[in-house]
């Protein structure tokens, strides 16, 4: 699992630091591609080598080295780019600096704000135990109902903010229901196993749901629009996610609750919060929901144009991340009930940072991947994979497969941002190599950013598995045991839907 301080003991952290500089000093010296271009392409990319290729290849496995290996802190390993890519004519300081501060971020900032003011106003409590009673107080009811809360809020307000708000409102339904026993939690329950692992598997589930349910989700929007000039909006990626919300959760609840009894288990849940909403919590409900409302409609839907196509008609162009801001500004206008600031900057200082320092250095790398030719290079190696005499549908099945497999592989061991920054600028590659229309770059894409986020087995694989195990209540084995069983289902769920948008789109 993953330090929660981001450091490790000296035996194993400066053998760790210096993996990095080896394998960067080891690909500059020893490495030696080819890269071809035609006059078209290096017009294009101008700055892209053989030469450039060597620097951003060895500068990314130095980083992603750091990244995986935890050797300093992630968000310090972030700010390498700043530092590596100009040094190496990846890029002006000024260039690579741009993706830290990309609109893409402020719309994770915006909803990371909005996760705080529910937090503060205590609405998230309202909502989800107003979600979990629907569900009754049967041990079987109780973890669906908690997986359904924790899903639907996972969809708006990221994964790691809605397991931070519900993981004391489970630990709470477990220490009344007598989980706990007196010399210390307990980690035999099945009840509490279920309803722990139900928590971390429906964050996981729901952040699919949205672009900013989940961090890869968000990395995925930049970098495909930056490769191809196109945009998946808020309602096209939701056409992706909420069916497989659809299909993973009940599916991932019917196996936590095997050979679990109905019988009722007492507690807070029996009493959700009645009474009106308090002033705050009224505002931030009307917030959300126009939010929620403005995301959704701002792109096109087929023939129905959204609001964002109508005023970009006008010159005035507008992001979801604009949205996002104005939510989060409103908020801080606001007052609660008690006549203060529902948000004021106190909250800042309980904000994850570090994650929007990562994603800033994915969005880094990816461009220098388009500077130097990396990715033209990683496509050229892999060009004999569609010349195989298979056919597409077999080709595209066994080529989702794997990225599909290998992304939750690799999530399961690091972060799932660092992940989704190193997978998709090089799978982007291979679908331009292979041919972008017997290989699509979205569908490729998206499973890879769906997949990192379904990281189940291992607590370090995503934020929520790593805030579920630090209560000790779960031992390694049964949260490897149950994760890698609900990893299967995903690799099989998102393969299967691709497939299917692959055969709708034909």
């Amino acid at each position: 699992m993953s330090d929660p301080h981001g450091t490790q003991s000296v035996s194993r952290r400066w053998p760790a630091i210096a993996l990095g500089p080896v394998l960067f000093l080891l690909v500059e010296f020893f490495f030696h591609p080819s890269l071809s271009l035609t006059p078209e392409l290096q017009a294009a990319n101008p700055l892209a080598s053989s030469q450039a290729v060597v620097h951003a290849l060895a500068a990314t496995l130095w980083i992603a080295a750091w990244w995986f290996t935890e050797a300093i802190p992630i968000p310090a390993t972030s700010l390498l780019p700043l530092v590596l890519f100009p040094l190496l004519g990846l890029g002006k300081a000024a260039d690579v600096s741009r993706q830290y501060g990309h609109e893409i971020i402020f719309l994770f900032l915006g909803g990371l704000l909005l996760a705080a003011a529910m937090e503060k106003t205590r609405l998230h409590e309202r909502v989800a135990l107003t979600i979990i009673g629907i569900f009754g107080r049967g041990q079987r009811s109780l973890v669906l109902g908690f997986m359904v809360a924790t899903a639907i809020m996972s969809m708006w307000i990221s994964n790691t903010a809605t397991t931070v708000m519900l993981l004391p409102v489970a630990l709470a339904v477990l220490a009344t229901a007598g989980e706990e026993s007196g010399s210390g939690p307990s980690v035999d329950s099945k009840f509490s196993v279920a309803l722990l692992l139900g928590v971390a598997f429906g964050a996981n589930i729901g952040g699919l749901g949205t672009p900013i349910g989940s961090p890869p989700n968000i990395i995925f929007q930049n970098v495909y629009r930056q490769k191809t000039g196109l945009e998946v909006s808020f309602g096209e990626w939701m056409m992706y996610g909420v069916p497989l919300i659809l299909v993973l959760l009940p599916i991932t609840w019917l196996f936590l609750v095997r050979g679990l009894s109905n019988q009722t288990a007492d507690g807070p849940v029996a009493e959700a919060k009645s009474g009106p909403l308090t002033k705050g919590q009224a505002w931030v409900f009307g917030v959300f929901m126009v939010t929620a409302l403005l995301w959704i409609s701002r792109g096109d839907f087929g023939p129905w144009e959204g609001w964002g196509s109508r005023l970009a008609a006008q010159g005035i162009h507008l992001k979801d991340s604009t949205v996002a801001i104005v939510a989060a500004i409103v908020l801080f206008v606001a007052n609660s009930s008690k006549g203060r600031p529902i948000l004021d900057w106190s909250v800042a200082l309980k904000l994850p940072w570090g994650v929007l320092l990562l994603m800033g250095a994915g969005f880094a790398i990816s461009s220098a991947f388009d500077a130097s030719g990396l990715t033209l290079w990683i496509g050229s190696q892999i060009e004999g994979f569609g010349n195989l005499g298979w056919s597409e549908f077999l080709l595209l099945l066994t080529l989702l497969s794997v990225v599909v497999f290998a992304s939750i592989l690799i999530t399961e061991f690091a972060s799932n941002t660092a992940s989704a920054n190193i997978l998709l600028p090089i799978i982007f590659g291979v679908s331009a190599a292979l041919g972008t229309d017997r290989f699509p770059p979205d569908l490729l894409m998206i499973s890879c950013a769906l997949a990192c986020t379904t990281g189940f087995a291992m607590p370090a694989g995503t934020p929520p598995n790593a805030l579920v195990f630090s209560t000790e209540r779960i031992s390694i084995r049964q949260f490897v045991r149950a994760g890698l069983v609900v990893d299967l289902f995903s690799l099989v769920a998102i393969v299967a839907m691709m497939i299917c948008w692959w055969a709708v789109r034909r």
